[in-house]
């Protein structure tokens, strides 16, 4: 696969992740494909399928907006800096979220994603002691920083 099929798969699979489309979203998986993110490790094609039925089910607004550098391409492998913005239980989020994608023909092989999830876990909080909590750690975190 070219670079140029390879940012157009990626962008494709944007494409029907934003549009909540299950079985769209999936194809673009190899069989034996597996994500680690920091939601976990997900091995073969069922596994990740029940990761995007629960993703679309607790942020069914959540949207990939390309952001920064964008997607970098190289032979079957490729990076993509993106936002993921959307709501949890009424609250609004927007994380820097960062993916490695290796490509295996016209599939997905592996994908590495990462993002901030104290930074999440901060926007998120809800009512005193949770935003006590996480403040809490944020600043445990951050002693001697400043």
């Amino acid at each position: 696969m070219s670079k140029e099929e390879l940012i157009s798969m990626m962008r494709k699979f944007k494409d029907a992740y934003n549009k909540k489309d299950l079985e769209k979203t999936l194809s673009f998986f190899a069989e034996d494909a597996d994500w680690v993110n920091p939601n976990g490790k997900f091995k073969g094609k069922e596994e990740i399928k029940n990761y995007f039925k629960w993703a679309f089910e607790i942020n069914p607004d959540q949207k990939i907006i390309e952001s920064g550098v964008k997607i970098i391409a190289e032979e079957d492998k490729a990076v993509y800096e993106h936002i993921l913005e959307g709501s949890f239980e009424g609250m609004k989020y927007q994380i820097l979220a960062l993916c490695i994608y290796e490509s295996k023909g016209d599939k997905f092989q592996h994908l590495r994603s990462t993002y901030d999830r104290l930074s999440l876990a901060k926007q998120l909080a809800k009512g005193p002691i949770a935003k006590t909590a996480v403040n809490s750690i944020i600043n445990r975190m951050e002693k001697g920083l400043k």
